[in-house]
């Protein structure tokens, strides 16, 4: 999808201008249409029986690949917010596990985890938010991992700590390229195509029915409209999981600085 200027609006806002679209282009096809079709058919409603069941056949498919669609963005976003909380719980217990090496190793990796935590909150989540995947924590990493492994573990229970922090280390450096890999995730253009279609056919086979009354056909247009514009909505709120109002924050990181690197450099 390549509409990215909708999430630079609020939520509400672009629900309405997804409701509000679709509404009114369906009831300007109605208005441009019923002459035509009134045409055709005549005054008769004997056409209406044939019209409802391609109507319910053809809704029953888009209606389930829609809501297919709908359930696997859901379940992509509350992946990907799991990818981050892991990280985050990583990169809290490689943090506390920090309290065995001696000073002044201890200090200098300590304030280098800060600075790659504030690094993630600061710079790596503005650039999440425009779809940008920044590369340069991963040098803040190297360094981290290359002062890990130039401590010398003199007793036994150093070297159980060296190798518990590593294993946490990898685990954060494993969870940031899951959430880098994930910053551009969103449904292929083509698929989009698929819903939009979908969505017109839909609405252009509510025009074939003749319904005397053009109030109530135009309201029952209206309702249809209103319908299928509240899932793709959802969809596309949820499509690109760091983009919008509606996305995955940077909270789990921020707690982590705030209740576990709260301390001073290197102090209990």
């Amino acid at each position: 999808m390549t509409f990215y200027w909708i999430y630079d609006i609020p939520n509400w806002t672009l629900f309405l201008l997804i409701v509000a679209t679709f509404v009114a282009l369906s009831l300007a096809g109605l208005f441009a249409t019923r002459p035509l079709v009134r045409k055709l058919y005549g005054p008769s409603t004997d056409y209406n029986d044939v019209v409802s069941y391609f109507f319910a056949g053809i809704g029953v498919f888009y209606g389930l690949a829609l809501g297919l669609i709908a359930v696997a963005t859901w379940e992509n976003y509350t992946e990907i917010d799991g990818v981050v909380g892991t990280e985050a719980a990583a990169v809290a217990s490689f943090y506390r596990d920090l309290d065995g090496y001696p000073q002044p190793s201890r200090g200098r990796l300590e304030g280098m985890m800060r600075e790659y935590i504030k690094f993630v909150i600061e710079r790596e989540w503005p650039a999440h938010k425009q779809g940008i995947a920044l590369e340069d924590g991963d040098s803040l990493l190297d360094r981290l991992e290359n002062e890990v492994m130039n401590f010398e573990p003199g007793k036994e229970r150093e070297k159980i700590l060296q190798a518990e922090v590593l294993r946490s280390l990898d685990t954060v450096q494993e969870q940031r390229r899951m959430r880098l890999q994930a910053v551009p995730t969103g449904l292929p253009a083509a698929l989009w195509a698929v819903v939009l279609i979908g969505a017109v056919l839909n609405i252009i086979l509510t025009y074939l029915f003749w319904v005397e009354n053009l109030s109530v056909h135009a309201m029952l247009v209206s309702i249809m409209a209103i319908f299928i514009a509240l899932l793709i909505f959802l969809t596309a709120a949820m499509d690109n999981p760091f983009r919008g109002e509606f996305s995955v924050s940077a909270d789990a990181y921020q707690t982590v600085l705030d209740n576990v690197m709260n301390r001073d450099p290197g102090g209990r």
